[in-house]
């Protein structure tokens, strides 16, 4: 079994919801105000402008 998910996301800078997978390999970012949610960091994506709203199963 894996623990990649995706998660619910909520952007800092603009409040835009946007749905991840939890070990992304690239650079993520807000869809509205472009500012960075997320980057990859070797397994699970690093969380850097935004907070997990809810966890997707």
């Amino acid at each position: 079994m894996t623990s990649a998910k995706f998660l619910k996301v909520n952007c800092k800078d603009c409040g835009n919801e946007t749905i991840i997978f939890s070990r992304a390999s690239s650079v993520i970012s807000c869809s509205v105000c472009g500012s960075t949610l997320a980057k990859p960091k070797g397994g699970k994506a690093d969380l850097v402008g935004s907070s997990v709203v809810e966890i997707l199963e």
